[in-house]
């Protein structure tokens, strides 16, 4: 196998141990997974349904308004020419619209049903109605608990803390003072519920839902248009569906379906009322004018009428020639054309005023109106509306010092200017025709003027009554066509889709978002939990951890013993635990192979890893196999064999050692056939001395002339020294390490103790391994020795509850 496939293979093995690590706690990521879940459904179940209602609108970007192309509004281009869609959207988000749609719906009062743990609200399911008194202090923002007594009466009650009281009228606090306040009483229905901190009166309005709902938790919350205004805007929102069409789309979130389908309604009314309502504004300019000017006119005519009457009747034989008729119809025609000049001069100067008095142009009458076709004035007036248009759009969500404000402040001077200076101008010019004109009259005046008294006195009368009549005429058929256009006029925009609901289901909540976000907590939180836990934790859990700090060579493993007996291969020969214990005893036939008969020596850091058990149960599979063994209890400190195998310690190694007793008299038989045993005897004063003997030398290889395996329980090699002077006796050195208990900081220190004493043949058995909280697989020996085999419990293993999980 080349470098490249080794590593392959090591990098496949380590994302195994990586994967096994988090697979052992599979059961509390279960567990965690299903109370995530758990908590997901509660959410789903009890928080409050968002639904979200949409409608689109078209802005036409050319007005069709006009009944032709003589329109009298035609020049000033105040309801066609290109819209500007941002603009639209800027209206239709402002606080305005949306706060004057409220007042419409009377959205001042919401109505609620309380249940075990959300409220619902019951927008058109109301069994009672408030009327409130909008003249005396309020308290908004607070809740008023209805409980029915009887078809006549009920009980009121409230709870307010910290609150202020409230103008309706003006949408202000009256004062900055708060105040606490309970009430309950009975009332009965239409009655005025007056007190310091409200006025209204409920009515009745659908006594059955009381009693669908056993007449109980139902309030009410009375609020400030302005706040809901606030709250109605979060939710709102408006959008362009495609850059190249002027197609808006306009959606609002909410609790009440049909609340906010209602809201939309009268929302897009509204909007399309506003601009329609402008256009009219302007026609209805119009029409005022032109009866200012019928009312002057008819006046006249009057007067005139009543004097040609009265000078006929007074004279009925003068009748004019020919030639006088025909100088009366040149004056008549001057004089039309110097009222007309006159009648447009006075728009002017109207207008010119206007522009220099107000800073709008809500009041403007049309230049076409009075048969103006001025280019450059139409533009201007134009161009005027447009930024004012503008600048009160920016100004309901900017404050006067915003530069975009003061840039169109200061483009709406410069174009009053032009306009101004225009303005004067043409006055300047009809002042020039005018006297034109004069001067033409006063001539054929002269004429006139040789002509006999009352022939004279005749044609002045007649002349008059005909100019009169003329400009009456004219103004009427103007305002007619103003009337007309008034009449015919529609929205430049349109509602495209009615509004409805984009689904039947709520928004939000977003269940099925929330049982994937659920299970992936429920996954996330417990795996960050384990891998906070594998990254500070000081123990040996696997191989990894192993590996990481020492190149020693791993044996096999022993798993957890359950069976309550120290001598597994003895009491559960078939259990689990026995058979990793030949998988040792295999492994360890490929270690010293050139060793005929074999010392092995079984140490640990401390205490408490196992040391002993491994070697007792080692020492009964060596027995099993056939060959002689036998076990040395060398642990003198802190002798533990004996118990197990139902002997007395009174003599051991450490009486042999020294000279108390004979060989023959430490080998002690036990219960298997081929396994002695030597005890470590009565505690001596000075163990590492006596281990330290030559004849502890000489012991051991007189033991090899009868058996085959001579196992040495060593004392901790963490603790004493005895452990490394026994080491330099044995062919195989194992040292056990115990899951979860062994401290990488002892496996460190043993292995700068193996490679500063240069101890051989050293190799590593993992204790103590339980399957729920490890990550080895069967394997990892010599001889590519891999598996327990097949081996059956027993005892059967009592199952944890699940509360031990």
């Amino acid at each position: 196998m080349n470098n490249s496939q080794h590593n392959n293979q090591e990098e496949k093995i380590d994302l195994k141990i990586f994967i096994d690590r988090y697979l052992i706690f599979w059961k509390q990521i279960i567990f965690s997974v299903i109370i995530f879940l758990l908590i997901g459904f509660i959410y789903n179940r009890y928080s409050t349904k968002i639904y979200k209602s949409s409608t689109t609108l078209l802005i036409k970007e050319e007005s069709n308004a006009s009944l032709g192309s003589d329109d009298v509004f035609e020049g000033l281009d105040l309801f066609g020419g290109q819209k500007n869609i941002k603009n639209e959207i800027g209206i239709l988000e402002s606080f305005s619209l949306t706060k004057k749609t409220l007042e419409r719906l009377n959205f001042r009062i919401s109505y609620y049903h309380s249940g075990n743990l959300k409220s619902d609200d019951i927008y058109k399911k109301t069994p009672f109605k408030v009327v409130i008194d909008e003249i005396n202090p309020q308290t908004i923002n607070q809740k008023f608990y209805i409980k029915l007594v009887s078809e006549d009466e009920f009980i009121l009650s409230t709870d307010f803390n910290n609150f202020k009281l409230f103008d309706l009228s003006t949408e202000t606090y009256i004062s900055n003072k708060e105040f606490d306040f309970d009430y309950e009483n009975t009332h009965k229905f239409d009655e005025k519920i007056t007190t310091d901190f409200f006025s209204f009166k409920i009515s009745k309005n659908d006594l059955t839902l009381f009693k669908e709902e056993n007449w109980t938790n139902y309030y009410f919350i009375v609020s400030s248009y302005n706040d809901l205004t606030k709250n109605y805007l979060k939710n709102l929102e408006v959008l362009e569906i495609e850059k190249d069409a002027s197609i808006l789309k306009i959606s609002l979130e909410g609790s009440n379906p049909i609340k906010i389908n209602d809201f939309l309604n009268k929302f897009t009314e509204l909007y399309l009322a506003a601009g329609l309502d402008e256009k009219n504004q302007i026609t209805s300019n119009t029409i005022q004018f032109i009866n200012e000017q019928l009312a002057s006119i008819s006046d006249s005519l009057s007067d005139v009428e009543s004097s040609l009457e009265n000078f006929k009747e007074n004279n009925p034989k003068i009748e004019l020639s020919q030639k006088e008729y025909g100088a009366f119809y040149q004056v008549e025609k001057l004089e039309q054309e110097k009222a007309i000049l006159e009648l447009n001069n006075k728009y002017y100067i109207s207008l010119q005023e206007y522009l220099i008095k107000n800073n709008n142009v809500e009041n403007i009458v049309a230049p076409s109106t009075m048969g103006i076709e001025d280019p450059l004035l139409s533009t201007l007036l134009a161009d005027l509306t447009k930024l004012y248009s503008q600048l009160d759009l920016v100004s309901v969500n900017s404050k006067q010092e915003h530069p975009l404000v003061i840039s169109i402040q200061k483009q709406i001077l410069s174009t009053k200017e032009k306009l101004i200076e225009n303005i004067e101008n043409i006055i300047s010019s009809s002042e020039l025709s005018l006297k034109d004109i004069n001067s033409r009259i006063v001539e054929i005046e002269g004429l006139i003027g040789e002509l006999p008294q009352n022939e004279r006195i005749l044609l002045n009368i007649q002349r008059k009554f005909n100019l009169n009549e003329n400009i009456y005429n004219y103004l009427q058929e103007k305002r007619a066509e103003a009337s007309i256009t008034k009449a015919s006029n529609i929205s430049d925009h349109k509602i495209i889709d009615s509004p409805r609901l984009e689904s039947k289901l709520p928004i939000k909540p977003n269940t099925t978002l929330t049982y994937v976000l659920s299970i992936l907590l429920g996954i996330f939180l417990p795996t960050f939990a384990i891998s906070i836990f594998f990254l500070f934790n000081n123990k040996i859990l696997d191989k990894k951890d192993i590996d990481q700090i020492t190149s020693i060579p791993l044996l096999g493993k022993i798993m957890h013993n359950d069976s309550g007996y120290n001598l597994v291969n003895a009491n559960s020969p078939k259990s689990g635990i026995a058979e990793s214990f030949r998988s040792i005893r295999t492994n360890i036939q490929y270690l010293a192979s050139d060793k005929k008969e074999k010392v092995i020596g079984i140490t640990s850091s401390v205490g408490g890893e196992g040391k002993t058990f491994v070697a007792m149960n080692l020492a009964s599979i060596f027995s099993i196999t056939g060959g002689k063994t036998i076990l040395i209890g060398a642990d003198m400190r802190k002798p533990k064999i004996f118990n197990d195998f139902n002997l007395s310690n009174d003599r051991g190694l450490s009486s042999y050692l020294s000279n108390q007793n004979t060989k023959e008299e430490v080998i002690q038989k036990t219960n298997f056939e081929n396994l002695d045993i030597i005890l470590s005897g009565p505690i001596p004063p000075n163990p590492s001395e006596l281990l330290s003997l030559e004849k502890m030398k000489s012991f051991i290889e007189e033991l090899k002339k009868t058996y085959q395996h001579i196992i040495i329980d060593t004392p901790p090699i963490g603790l004493v020294t005895d452990g490394l002077i026994l080491m330099k006796h044995c062919d195989v050195n194992i040292y056990v390490v115990r899951q979860n208990f062994t401290t990488k900081d002892m496996l460190y220190n043993f292995n700068e103790t193996v490679i500063e004493n240069d101890v051989v043949n050293m190799n590593l058995i993992i204790n103590d391994i339980s399957i729920d909280k490890t990550s080895y697989g069967y394997g990892y020996g010599y001889g590519n020795t891999y598996g327990y085999g097949y081996y059956t419990e027993d005892q059967t293993q009592d199952k944890k509850p699940w509360w031990k999980i």
